[in-house]
């Protein structure tokens, strides 16, 4: 049975959380703003400094409608139904976009879920999107809301948590993993899902389910003080938040691109799309040159990268590439493990590069293996 997938599905690529959503009928901000010049290719539709007139909701949908075009869609479909890559949750969903505030799901967007395959996109954690593009973003996720918004009760939840655990292990694990993290959906432990999630949202969330999705309702299953439980036991797991993270360089700034720049080169099939992991390290091992490309947002690869890989974000690939030698092989990765990687591949395929592949099962099966990582490591 697929079981609190809901309070994933909440979540932008897997990671929207929860917060709780005023009465008030859905409508995008009306402070967002932009200026032509601002709209350029692999740049912020908006940045802190815009200082053109607001834009009327229509526009404001619109620029939102590019942005999910460029960051989004890969993972959530075009259409919002999600599970394009990664288990990305449905965003056209009015379960969820009910009860989540654009507050909630703006700063969801910039924050992002930490040690998760969502990335935080805001500027300030090294990502391309600022708060009104992140506005601009909500506006266009708005338009997929059919239903009206509703209002939850005020609920804090008092429970046990050793008897939520209970619950959890027959109802959640599965999809969830041990204790909220590492399974096959979101992982409930995150710092910033729960520092964000209402514990009316979350039982609410669990009571509801999610239709259309993994998420089965579970309010006839479960009595209320089960579902406090559950609350209670999901929120005692809750993880630390990250220490603060040093960004990589940005375009122009690269170092030490080569790996083994003395070696020789790979054993690599040429004309391939994908390279097995176990394959690329056996070949790192014999001191073969090559460069190793996280193709994620810059805070991901801040959080946790593979050892002698540069950042390149997927879409910012030519702003970097005058930095990265044609006469080597590349990999490319990302977490999902295809969505990003691929793209970062295809963009240096399509500026000339001829020896690129994408490293087939991403950074997590990498870390999972042993091979060396640097920043972090540790699993949701």
């Amino acid at each position: 049975m697929r079981t609190l997938a809901s309070i994933a599905l909440v979540l932008l690529s897997g990671c929207i959380g929860t917060c709780e959503r005023t009465p008030a009928p859905p409508a995008p901000a009306a402070s967002a703003s932009a200026s032509a010049s601002s709209v350029a290719k692999n740049t912020p539709l908006f940045g802190p400094k815009a200082d053109a007139a607001p834009l009327d909701a229509a526009a404001l949908a619109d620029r939102g409608k590019e942005l999910y075009g460029r960051y989004c869609d890969f993972c959530h479909g075009k259409d919002g139904h999600g599970y394009a890559a990664d288990e990305a949750p449905a965003l056209a969903s009015d379960d969820l976009l009910g009860i989540a505030s654009d507050e909630y799901l703006r700063d969801a967007i910039l924050k992002g879920r930490p040690g998760t395959t969502m990335s935080a996109w805001g500027l300030a954690r090294g990502g391309p999107i600022g708060a009104d593009d992140a506005s601009a973003l909500v506006a266009f996720l708005r338009a997929w809301q059919k239903r009206p918004a509703s209002t939850l009760e005020d609920r804090k939840s008092e429970g046990d948590a050793a008897r939520g655990a209970t619950l959890y292990e027959k109802h959640c694990v599965k999809c969830h993993g041990p204790k909220g993290g590492g399974g096959k959906y979101n992982a409930l432990s995150n710092h910033e899902l729960l520092s964000a999630a209402s514990d009316a949202f979350l039982a609410t969330t669990i009571e509801q389910g999610r239709s259309g999705t993994p998420m089965p309702a579970f309010g006839d299953k479960l009595s209320k003080k089960d579902v406090d439980d559950l609350v209670v036991a999901i929120r005692s797991w809750r993880k630390a938040p990250e220490d603060a993270i040093e960004l990589p360089p940005k375009p122009g700034a690269l170092k030490n691109v080569v790996l083994n720049p003395r070696g020789k080169q790979p054993a690599f099939p040429e004309n391939v799309d994908y390279i097995k992991v176990d394959v690329v390290k056996a070949e790192l091992d014999k001191g073969a040159s090559m460069i190793i490309v996280d193709a994620r947002a810059p805070g991901d690869y801040a959080l946790m990268h593979v050892a002698g890989a540069i950042s390149v974000p997927f879409y910012m690939v030519e702003q970097y590439a005058k930095e990265i030698p044609k006469d080597r092989y590349i990999l490319t990765y990302c977490a999902c493990p295809h969505a990003a990687s691929v793209k970062a591949r295809d963009a240096l395929r399509g500026l000339g590069y001829k020896r690129v592949a994408v490293l087939d099962e991403g950074i997590n099966v990498w870390r999972d293996r042993g091979y060396p990582v640097r920043g972090g490591g540790t699993k949701p």
